[in-house]
Order: structure tokens, then C-alpha cells, then sequence
């Protein structure tokens, strides 16, 4: 274990022990040293994924900053997450997921913008170059900073901050709590959200990460969770769309495309109904109606 490491960086994994060798690599290879790499293997004790994961990073690695916990709770990624928040040391929490990777000066920048700012910066975030399957690479770049909740709950056109891209102090945590576990989905969206209640984010505006589509064991989100996970982050924040009209009927239609394309179409209408008579002038009303109201 390194000695008193200023970062830690959480990487959850289930059932891709090679991908996660690539991106240990990339936090190893970091130019700043001062770091801890807490796995944590969501694959269960003892299975087969799990011994094959321990035994490959074991024949892989020989660095006293990596450490190896097996997550014995529930949750999937969330659950993983704060357990790797749990066993975190490090004053600054970083989080990179098992598919994606680091370019080296990643956590250098981060950590000299975040040691220069004011307290309430509780986040850095980071551009990332986004790897398509056909070859391309497409290079995206923060879009909020600063006190970022009403962008966040209108989310209507700019990248929100990415897990893998955001370097946070361990206080975000003690502040605002960790990921949601009862949400199946949108629980990045859900903890952005509660962060900027009490913090700003600030960014690095160049690529620091890689985003690879192109991996073959990439897990899509299933529609379902989506679906859920919309409707329990929803019911947060209603509190803060109510004073917001304008913003809950943009948030409403949304949440009416994504019912739609679950196939609920009846709840999708109604869903869109209500975003009407909150803002009729609304000029996104004809776009998502085409998408919505449309007979399957």
C-alpha cells in the first residue's frame, strides 16, 4: 500500500479482467506518483470471473499501490463505487471505470487546479477523446463550471460531468453522501446533482481520458433501469423542479421520450400532457412530440 497517497483512485470491475488491465496501466503510468488504486471486484468471492480477475492482476502487477477488495454488499456499480470510496485513504477520490483509461497527465493537472482553488471547488472535471468503433475519435470538453445545479436539472444540451474524468475531494463525500444504490440507473446524474447543492466545479479543459466505445465487452444500459433510474432521480428532485417550471416541463419531456422508447407509450403522453400545460410555449414541445406521440 503506498504511504500516505494524496489520490485514490476507485476502479470497480465485473467480468472484464483484461480491459481492467488497461486501465491500471493507465493510472500507473500516471506522471503525478502520489496514488493508491483501490480495485474493487464486484464478480463475488471465490466464482470463477473473480479468481480470474485476482489471478491476472497478481501476474500483471507488482506495485504496492494497488490494492485488491473484493465487494461482498450489493448495489452493482454504486455499490461497488462506495465500498471503493469506504476503503479510500487519500484526501482527493478519483474514479475510472474498467473499460476506459487515463491519459498520463491526467491526475497532475487535476490535482494542481484543485490544490490552487477556493474550498467550495469540490470537483475537477476533464475532456475526454470518445473512440468510436469505426476509428473515430471524437474529442469532447466540459460544458458546466462553476455552480452547475440549474444546468444539471435542464440538462438540455452540454455534456454533464463523467465519472472517469472528475477528480473530487474526499469532503464532497462527507458533505452530500455516495452513490445511491436503490437507483438502477442515473446515479452519476443523481450524485452531480446533490454535489452542486454545495460545491462548484471547475475543469481542465484538455482530453485526459479515453472513452472506448470500441470495446467489445462494453455494457450497455438496459432500457428498463433507464427507465427506473429516470423515475427515482425524478422523485428527488421534484422538490427543485417545482420552483422551476420551465425546467420540469423540459425535464418531463425527457423523461417522456425515454417511456416511449420503452414502449410505454400511454405514460410517455401523459408524461408529455403535463410537460405542456407546465410551459406551452415550450419550443421543444414539437420536436419531442414528433418522437413521442408518434404511433408505434
Amino acid at each position: 500500500m503506498a504511504s500516505n497517497p494524496r489520490v485514490s483512485v476507485v476502479i470497480p470491475t465485473y467480468r472484464r479482467p483484461e480491459l481492467l488491465q488497461r486501465a491500471v496501466r493507465s493510472v500507473l503510468a500516471q506522471t503525478f506518483s502520489s496514488l493508491e488504486v483501490v480495485i474493487v471486484d464486484d464478480n463475488g468471492s471465490g466464482r470463477p470471473q473473480q479468481t480470474r480477475t485476482q489471478r491476472l492482476l497478481t501476474e500483471t502487477f507488482d506495485d504496492p499501490r494497488i490494492r485488491y477488495i473484493i465487494n461482498h454488499g450489493e448495489g452493482g456499480g454504486s455499490g461497488a463505487r462506495n465500498t471503493g470510496i469506504h476503503h479510500a485513504t487519500a484526501p482527493y477520490i478519483a474514479f475510472l471505470d474498467d473499460d476506459e483509461d487515463w491519459e498520463p497527465e491526467k491526475l497532475e493537472m487535476q490535482v494542481a487546479l484543485l490544490d490552487s482553488a477556493a474550498p467550495d471547488v469540490g470537483v475537477i472535471d476533464a475532456g475526454f477523446l470518445d473512440h468510436k468503433a469505426d476509428g473515430r475519435i471524437r474529442t469532447v470538453r466540459p460544458k458546466m463550471q462553476g455552480w452547475i445545479l440549474e444546468r444539471l436539472l435542464r440538462k438540455t444540451g452540454g455534456r454533464a460531468p463523467k465519472l472517469s474524468t472528475l477528480l473530487c475531494r474526499r469532503e464532497v463525500f462527507d458533505t452530500v453522501g455516495a452513490f445511491d444504490t436503490s437507483l438502477p440507473a442515473r446515479e452519476d446524474y443523481d450524485l452531480y446533482i446533490r454535489i452542486a447543492r454545495h460545491f462548484r466545479f471547475e475543469s481542465v479543459m484538455k482530453p485526459l481520458a479515453n472513452k472506448r466505445s470500441d470495446a467489445e465487452q462494453r455494457i450497455t444500459g438496459d432500457i428498463n433501469n433507464f427507465i427506473e433510474g429516470f423515475e427515482g432521480v425524478y422523485r428527488k428532485i421534484i422538490p427543485d423542479l417545482r420552483t422551476r417550471p420551465k425546467t420540469h416541463a423540459t425535464y418531463l419531456l425527457k423523461h417522456a421520450e425515454i417511456l416511449a422508447l420503452g414502449g410505454q407509450r400511454e405514460a410517455a403522453r401523459q408524461k408529455y400532457l403535463q410537460a405542456f400545460r407546465l410551459w406551452w410555449f415550450n419550443p421543444r414541445l414539437f420536436p419531442y412530440g414528433l418522437r413521442i406521440l408518434r404511433k408505434p
